[in-house]
């Protein structure tokens, strides 16, 4: 809530200036914004939609030239199937060669259907491979061109069928000698006796490229060929529209239709099949961004003349306060022991001289602040540790132990031993311990941890044996031990403690494991002290106390970060001041990843 009414204070200055220099500075912007916000809202309506209407018809003018190729492609191969039908020329040899027995008369008639083929490839450059063949037979006749092995029409996409014609939309060619896009169609011949021939007829390997010329737009864009069910039947862009997915194109009111972040536009044949343009919004919006940034780059020329104009008319204007100012930053950088200048002017002088004098009794004042916030710090910790009521767990666990020592139950009893032991050094008085002291009780909630999943924990623990009587805060080992066997540790794995001395008297913890490893997300989540999705495990406290304890105790002097991968482990490193009493102020750095 403060940091709220700050900001609105922050944004009312900026604003509503009471200041001679923030007014000066408004005025002169107010003059040069005005006007360029004026001009750039009528120059803007009236671009955009000049613009967007160019933009708009070149789309539709290429989009209609593709449409226009497509159906010249389809009536071409229409045409040239025509002469290969039955009541074309080379269907009536087809069918004299295939109701003829004699092996001569046969050959003859081959010799002449091929003649014809050529003669029809020749003079239709846009037509590539064709030939007859018999479906379910899987009989190829006749081929002007080498015919890859596994031809099959069932598989090609197929967008529209007429008056006994199946066009296909592109698709890789049959043509053995190229590799390329080709559109093609299946016509039946009507040949007595003969009801499974058929002609399939592709168009050359260079006219499918020639048509979907993405240059012409100007633009990014991906084309689409929509079937008479409103399916499509060949797509540039098969992750966002695949094959034989269904597609609702704009209607004839609409110049077209946005998807995601994708414009579409289509021109519909008289066949019934749509062709479309898919064209991110981004690469649509070019144009205009281009324009609009020109006109922002105009408007910061002017603001920054403005600006220049502002600055030599406050700077004669307000000279004298740069010494009050000057006054003022030092003491938000907390130096409040600085040589007074004078600026030789009375009224600031003054000024100057009670500002200086009012710098004692702040002082005064963030010295208490700075003790309320420790003495606020403690009583969170203290708050923490005291959930559990010590006195009544203490003589429960006792009670338990005995009776389990009385029955002969030596594992209970060692467990109920152990268990008292870590509640009694984590809740006791104190605020640091001995790395000694700590190892032993994270000793004992290994134990402890041992017996609860019934399986050995290979832990190491690494510390040279003059810093054994070295001061660190109760109960810090424990919830990084915690932490890693919770979130990393494998069946397999191990958990090792290295505790070191490192340049600058500072002691070094660092907790691995070479578990599953944390995402920088969950790193984050984990040093969060308000989080309230983590799930709480043994006494409920875990990380954020260590991060709490380390602001309390040492400030800026103590430190927690965290390294760690997927499936290569995570280590906690914890630095802080060696041989301290725990008093301090301020807050402790907290790194997330690493």
């Amino acid at each position: 809530m403060n940091t709220l009414k700050h900001m609105r204070h922050i944004v009312g200055k900026i604003i509503f200036p009471t200041s001679i220099k923030g007014k000066l500075t408004n005025v002169l912007l107010l003059s040069s914004l005005v006007p360029l916000l004026l001009i750039g809202m009528i120059s803007y309506m009236s671009m955009h939609s000049i613009l967007e209407k160019k933009i708009t018809s070149g789309i539709h003018s290429n989009l209609k030239q593709v449409r226009i190729s497509l159906e010249s492609v389809l009536s071409n191969l229409n045409y040239a199937s025509q002469q290969l039908a039955f009541d074309g020329r080379v269907g009536k040899n087809i069918y004299k060669y295939l109701s003829n027995e004699h092996p001569y008369d046969r050959k003859v008639l081959a010799g002449e259907i091929e003649t014809e083929m050529n003669l029809l490839t020749s003079t239709n450059p846009n037509i590539g491979l064709m030939f007859y063949y018999f479906t379910g037979a899987n009989q190829i006749l006749f081929p002007n061109l080498q015919v890859k092995e596994g031809f099959n029409p069932d598989a090609l996409p197929k967008f529209t069928k007429l008056h006994g014609l199946t066009y296909y939309g592109p698709h890789q060619t049959y043509n053995a000698q190229f590799n390329r896009t080709v559109m093609s169609l299946t016509r039946k011949i009507d040949v007595p006796d003969l009801d499974q021939l058929y002609i399939y007829m592709e168009t050359d390997n260079r006219l499918v490229d020639m048509i979907f010329n993405k240059l012409q737009y100007g633009m990014s864009v991906s084309h689409l060929i929509i079937d008479t069910d409103n399916r499509v039947a060949y797509s540039e862009d098969l992750d966002s529209f695949p094959i034989g997915s269904e597609i609702v194109l704009p209607d004839e009111h609409e110049n077209r239709l946005r998807v995601g972040g994708n414009y579409i536009f289509d021109e519909s044949s008289n066949q019934g099949w749509r062709v479309a343009a898919v064209i991110p919004l981004e690469s649509y919006k070019r144009e205009i961004l281009n324009w609009f940034l020109l006109f922002v780059l105009v408007a910061i020329v002017s603001l920054g003349i403005s600006l220049a104009f502002a600055w030599l008319i406050r700077r004669t204007v307000t000279r004298p306060l740069t010494g009050l100012n000057r006054e003022i930053r030092s003491m938000e950088h907390n130096q409040f022991v600085t040589e007074l200048q004078l600026t030789g002017t009375d009224e600031f002088d003054y000024s100057l001289r009670r500002f200086h004098g009012m710098k004692t009794t702040i002082m005064e004042l963030i010295e208490n602040i700075k003790l309320s916030e420790r003495n606020k710090s403690r009583l969170e910790v203290e708050k923490m540790m005291s959930q559990i009521n010590p006195h009544f767990v203490h003589n429960t666990l006792d009670t338990i132990r005995w009776q389990a020592r009385m029955n002969g139950q030596e594992d209970i009893d060692r467990m109920i031993s152990s268990l008292n032991r870590v509640l009694h050094y984590n809740l006791g008085k104190g605020e640091t311990v001995s790395i000694r002291e700590e190892l032993e009780a994270l000793k004992d909630y290994i134990v402890l941890q041992e017996i609860r999943y019934q399986f050995h924990f290979d832990i190491r623990i690494s510390v040279e044996p003059d810093q054994l009587e070295s001061r660190i805060p109760r109960f810090m080992l424990q919830p990084l031990v915690e932490n890693a066997l919770y979130h990393g540790i494998r069946d397999d794995g191990f958990i090792r403690v290295d505790i070191s001395l490192v340049e600058e008297e500072q002691i070094r913890i660092v907790v691995s494991d070479d578990g599953v490893g944390m995402t920088p997300e969950e790193q984050e989540q984990l040093l969060d002290e308000n989080c309230q999705d983590r799930k709480r495990r043994g006494l409920g406290i875990g990380i954020p106390y260590v991060v709490r304890t380390l602001k309390y105790q040492y400030g800026d002097d103590a430190s927690i970060h965290i390294r760690s991968k997927r499936d290569e482990g995570t280590s906690i490193i914890v630095t802080l001041p060696l041989n301290v009493t725990g008093e301090g102020y301020g807050h402790a750095r907290i790194n997330r990843g690493g």
